[in-house]
């Protein structure tokens, strides 16, 4: 029962931006019912809680939550823009240490990996089928198409859009980002066995996150593999290594020859591309602001002299800038300083699977500073929270029969195939 409560918990939580019409009950309830267990669990331990670097990024979350919402009720934000543009810090101050006691007042560390692998999996895999019947259906990415399956996905209550992204297809969901998750842990399993199923998966992730149309999230993908490559490289023998760089090599070679029009035209930097053009019109608007406030910034739901959205005047693709002007220097620091720390965790692992990890959450960072509305969102809140526990528990084995095996067993740790 307390692995169920820990599925729906997770997957609720992870599948929020796509089905939030029909998950926010579940979450919500299963959220409840693990505060109300993890309660009952400090209560039998005296209020006794396990040390963990979790609870430093939970404290200083909870300063920025608490301190820039002030500092934003000072300086006349709007509240409906305070309270939306600090939504993400609630799953930190609410989410974190329940998901944290839940699993370790139950030995649940295996579980929860498994959980991550299962996630990513089923977003994989329904980001690839829509694709495949999305052509099979049409045969070509065509404007009526397009409008006729966004509003039967809209129709069915799903937050998910599908755009001709130049010439390609685009499935956004904004929680493609978690297969990075997922690709940390698949790529980890395969340099400690071979495996072919690993290699596979790994694919799988890699074509699932292209599909996403997000090219920030495409450099973030390939980063990440740059990072952990040497480490791949030298587990393999002499013999796979050169397949494997070679077939690499091919399939790139490949795949930027057959789709070179697209690379040029997506991965256009120039005022020429709409949406480079758009990131260099904020720029200046947010210096300026960002000067009136640099130290304490203007809180949450500052917003600039230019806006890119009615609805969310506060949000902005140079999200970077946009979070300083909102925190400044000092909350800035604290807030990207903590989430820093935390991935750094990661080196106190004693296992490879590490740097596979750090990986993941690095390539991230890049991904939050150059992606619309990302750095302070819910959606990157759930991925901050999924590394950070993943890191702990990877750090932290517990002897329960659910826990995962000693680093120096021959399985890997906190790695279930």
């Amino acid at each position: 029962m307390k692995r169920l409560l820990l599925l729906l918990a997770c997957g609720s939580l992870g599948f929020y931006p796509l089905l939030e019409q029909f998950i926010a009950p579940a979450m919500v309830l299963s959220f409840a019912v693990a505060a109300l267990l993890a309660s009952a669990g400090l209560v039998r331990r005296r209020l006794r809680v396990p040390s963990s670097f979790v609870w430093g990024i939970w404290a200083a979350m909870l300063v920025v939550h608490v301190g820039w919402s002030g500092v934003a009720l000072v300086h006349g934000n709007l509240s409906r823009y305070i309270v939306t543009d600090s939504a993400g810090f609630l799953l930190y101050v609410f989410v974190l240490p329940v998901l944290y006691l839940l699993v370790t007042q139950n030995g649940l560390q295996r579980s929860f990996f498994r959980l991550i692998d299962q996630l990513s999996i089923a977003i994989a895999v329904i980001s690839v089928a829509l694709a495949v019947g999305f052509f099979v259906l049409f045969g070509s990415i065509e404007s009526e198409p397009l409008l006729l399956v966004n509003a039967f996905l809209a129709g069915l209550g799903l937050s998910w859009k599908i755009d001709n992204n130049s010439g390609m297809l685009g499935l956004y969901t904004n929680i493609a980002h978690l297969m990075m998750l997922g690709l940390a842990l698949s790529l980890y399993r395969f340099s400690q066995t071979q495996r072919r199923r690993e290699l596979l998966l790994s694919l799988l992730y890699m074509v699932a996150l292209v599909l996403d149309g997000r090219r920030a999230l495409v450099i973030a993908t390939a980063l990440q593999l740059l990072i952990v490559a040497p480490r791949l490289l030298m587990t393999l023998p002499s013999r796979a290594r050169l397949r494997l760089i070679l077939g690499s090599l091919l399939a790139l070679t490949l795949t930027i020859g057959a789709n070179l029009d697209w690379i040029q035209q997506r991965f256009e930097f120039s005022d020429n591309d709409i949406s480079s053009a758009e990131r260099y019109a904020q720029i200046p608007a947010l210096l300026d602001k960002i000067v009136e406030n640099p130290v304490l910034g203007g809180g949450f739901g500052t917003v600039a002299a230019y806006t890119r959205s009615e609805e969310r005047p506060f949000s902005y693709e140079v999200d970077f800038l946009a979070t300083l002007m909102k925190l400044g220097l000092v909350g800035s620091l604290l807030y990207f300083g903590s989430y820093v720390y935390g991935v750094l965790q990661a080196r106190r692992i004693r296992d490879p699977l590490g740097l596979f990890l750090m990986s993941a959450g690095f390539s991230f960072l890049f991904y939050m500073g150059t992606n619309g509305n990302q750095a302070m969102s819910t959606d990157s809140a759930v991925f901050h929270i999924y590394l950070f526990l993943l890191i702990a528990f990877a750090i932290e084995p517990r002897r329960t029969l659910d826990a995962p095996p000693s680093v120096a067993s021959r399985q890997p740790p906190l790695a279930p195939t």
